[in-house]
Protein backbone atom coordinates (compact mmCIF):
# COMPACT_ATOMS: atom_id res chain seq x y z
CA UNK A 1 0.00 0.00 0.00
CA UNK A 2 1.27 3.45 -0.87
CA UNK A 3 1.51 6.19 1.71
CA UNK A 4 -1.27 8.62 0.87
CA UNK A 5 0.35 11.74 2.27
CA UNK A 6 3.91 12.77 2.89
CA UNK A 7 4.36 15.02 5.91
CA UNK A 8 1.53 16.85 7.66
CA UNK A 9 -1.00 15.58 10.16
CA UNK A 10 1.24 15.54 13.21
CA UNK A 11 -1.64 15.72 15.68
CA UNK A 12 -2.74 12.12 15.26
CA UNK A 13 -6.39 13.24 15.25
CA UNK A 14 -9.32 10.86 15.39
CA UNK A 15 -10.92 9.21 12.39
CA UNK A 16 -14.13 11.23 12.53
CA UNK A 17 -12.13 14.46 12.57
CA UNK A 18 -10.19 13.30 9.51
CA UNK A 19 -13.45 12.39 7.78
CA UNK A 20 -14.69 15.91 8.50
CA UNK A 21 -11.55 17.39 6.97
CA UNK A 22 -12.05 15.36 3.81
CA UNK A 23 -15.75 16.22 3.75
CA UNK A 24 -14.84 19.93 4.00
CA UNK A 25 -12.44 19.53 1.08
CA UNK A 26 -15.16 17.73 -0.88
CA UNK A 27 -17.61 20.56 -0.17
CA UNK A 28 -15.08 23.11 -1.44
CA UNK A 29 -14.65 21.05 -4.61
CA UNK A 30 -18.45 21.01 -5.04
CA UNK A 31 -18.54 24.81 -4.91
CA UNK A 32 -15.75 24.93 -7.50
CA UNK A 33 -17.72 22.60 -9.78
CA UNK A 34 -20.71 24.96 -9.53
CA UNK A 35 -18.52 27.79 -10.82
CA UNK A 36 -17.21 25.67 -13.70
CA UNK A 37 -20.72 24.62 -14.68
CA UNK A 38 -21.81 28.28 -14.75
CA UNK A 39 -19.07 29.29 -17.21
CA UNK A 40 -21.03 28.54 -20.42
CA UNK A 41 -23.81 30.85 -19.20
CA UNK A 42 -21.66 33.68 -17.87
CA UNK A 43 -18.96 33.91 -20.55
CA UNK A 44 -19.97 36.04 -23.52
CA UNK A 45 -16.70 35.83 -25.45
CA UNK A 46 -13.72 33.52 -25.72
CA UNK A 47 -11.66 36.15 -23.91
CA UNK A 48 -14.01 36.41 -20.92
CA UNK A 49 -14.32 32.62 -20.79
CA UNK A 50 -10.51 32.33 -20.67
CA UNK A 51 -10.32 35.03 -18.00
CA UNK A 52 -12.86 33.17 -15.85
CA UNK A 53 -11.38 29.72 -16.56
CA UNK A 54 -7.77 30.46 -15.60
CA UNK A 55 -8.33 31.00 -11.85
CA UNK A 56 -10.64 27.99 -11.70
CA UNK A 57 -7.92 25.76 -13.14
CA UNK A 58 -5.54 27.12 -10.49
CA UNK A 59 -8.10 26.40 -7.79
CA UNK A 60 -8.41 22.82 -9.04
CA UNK A 61 -4.65 22.39 -8.65
CA UNK A 62 -4.85 23.85 -5.14
CA UNK A 63 -7.69 21.45 -4.27
CA UNK A 64 -5.68 18.49 -5.58
CA UNK A 65 -2.77 19.46 -3.33
CA UNK A 66 -5.01 20.05 -0.31
CA UNK A 67 -6.79 16.72 -0.76
CA UNK A 68 -3.43 14.93 -0.98
CA UNK A 69 -2.37 16.60 2.28
CA UNK A 70 -5.63 15.75 4.07
CA UNK A 71 -5.58 12.73 6.32
CA UNK A 72 -8.49 10.37 5.71
CA UNK A 73 -9.68 7.41 7.75
CA UNK A 74 -9.10 4.03 6.14
CA UNK A 75 -12.72 3.70 5.06
CA UNK A 76 -12.39 6.91 3.01
CA UNK A 77 -8.92 6.40 1.56
CA UNK A 78 -10.20 5.10 -1.78
CA UNK A 79 -12.65 8.01 -2.14
CA UNK A 80 -9.86 10.43 -1.29
CA UNK A 81 -7.66 8.97 -4.02
CA UNK A 82 -10.58 8.86 -6.43
CA UNK A 83 -11.40 12.53 -5.78
CA UNK A 84 -7.80 13.57 -6.44
CA UNK A 85 -7.59 11.48 -9.61
CA UNK A 86 -10.88 12.80 -10.95
CA UNK A 87 -9.80 16.38 -10.27
CA UNK A 88 -6.63 15.71 -12.26
CA UNK A 89 -8.84 14.47 -15.11
CA UNK A 90 -10.99 17.58 -14.87
CA UNK A 91 -7.90 19.78 -14.97
CA UNK A 92 -6.84 18.01 -18.19
CA UNK A 93 -10.29 18.37 -19.72
CA UNK A 94 -10.36 22.07 -18.88
CA UNK A 95 -7.01 22.37 -20.63
CA UNK A 96 -8.76 21.12 -23.78
CA UNK A 97 -11.50 23.71 -23.25
CA UNK A 98 -8.78 26.34 -22.94
CA UNK A 99 -7.34 25.15 -26.26
CA UNK A 100 -10.73 25.66 -27.93
CA UNK A 101 -10.90 29.15 -26.49
CA UNK A 102 -7.41 29.97 -27.72
CA UNK A 103 -8.65 28.97 -31.18
CA UNK A 104 -11.53 31.44 -30.59
CA UNK A 105 -14.08 28.60 -30.56
CA UNK A 106 -16.46 29.89 -27.89
CA UNK A 107 -19.35 27.61 -28.84
CA UNK A 108 -17.12 24.54 -28.87
CA UNK A 109 -15.76 25.49 -25.46
CA UNK A 110 -19.26 25.97 -24.06
CA UNK A 111 -20.41 22.59 -25.36
CA UNK A 112 -17.25 20.89 -24.09
CA UNK A 113 -17.73 22.44 -20.64
CA UNK A 114 -21.38 21.37 -20.49
CA UNK A 115 -20.38 17.80 -21.39
CA UNK A 116 -17.55 17.33 -18.88
CA UNK A 117 -17.97 13.79 -17.59
CA UNK A 118 -15.50 14.44 -14.78
CA UNK A 119 -17.93 16.80 -13.08
CA UNK A 120 -20.59 14.10 -12.70
CA UNK A 121 -18.00 11.58 -11.52
CA UNK A 122 -16.56 14.05 -9.01
CA UNK A 123 -20.05 14.82 -7.67
CA UNK A 124 -20.61 11.07 -7.15
CA UNK A 125 -17.33 10.84 -5.23
CA UNK A 126 -18.28 13.86 -3.12
CA UNK A 127 -21.64 12.24 -2.31
CA UNK A 128 -19.85 9.04 -1.23
CA UNK A 129 -17.48 11.02 1.01
CA UNK A 130 -20.34 12.98 2.57
CA UNK A 131 -22.36 9.80 3.16
CA UNK A 132 -19.40 8.04 4.79
CA UNK A 133 -18.64 11.13 6.89
CA UNK A 134 -22.17 11.34 8.21
CA UNK A 135 -22.92 14.54 6.31
CA UNK A 136 -25.09 13.07 3.58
Amino acid sequence: MLAAACGGGGDGGGGSEDAGDLAAQAAAVGALLDEIEALPETATSAETFLTQLAPLREQIQTQIEQIQATDAPDELSSQKEQLGNRLRGLRTQLGRVQGLLLDDNLEGAKVATEQLLSIQQIRQTIAAIEAASGGG
